[in-house]
């Protein structure tokens, strides 16, 4: 592919993946806010057991349409995308703990954490959770 064609790609694959991250943060929060006003959890408890629920839609969907990788999954790919999604929601945890201790409520700094890290997110899925089958 030519750069001007690469940046093209590139750019749809980033406003795709930012309408994932936008879905996922959205039920991230929804799920968050249940688990936390109707439980009594504490909110980070709730962020824990919100990643189990919301990873997989995230996987299928940045892989098949953020990235468009064809083919039958591979362990590995799922393997790098839970490892990458970890390390991006122990930072936004640690982000959203800094943010409320702030002042700012909890449910707000939640939502507001996942753009904080979405920029870590694009660059380590697309180059190393799906950058063995997408095409780069």
């Amino acid at each position: 592919m030519i750069p001007t064609t690469i940046a093209i790609k590139r750019g749809r694959e980033l406003a795709r993946f930012l309408a994932v991250g936008a879905t996922s943060a959205a039920l991230n929060t929804a799920i968050i806010v249940a688990l936390t006003e109707t439980f009594r959890l504490h909110y980070l408890v709730s962020y824990a057991v919100c990643f189990v629920l919301v990873t997989l839609y995230g996987f299928a969907a940045n892989r098949s349409w953020s990235f468009a990788v064809e083919g039958p999954v591979r362990r590995q790919e799922l393997v790098r995308y839970y490892v990458t999604t970890i390390i991006a929601t122990m930072l936004a945890m640690a982000f959203s703990n800094l943010m409320v201790r702030a002042g700012l409520a909890y449910w707000l700094a939640v939502f507001l954490s996942a753009g904080v890290i979405a920029p870590f997110n694009f660059v380590a899925h697309r180059f190393w959770s799906f950058g063995a089958g997408a095409d780069q």
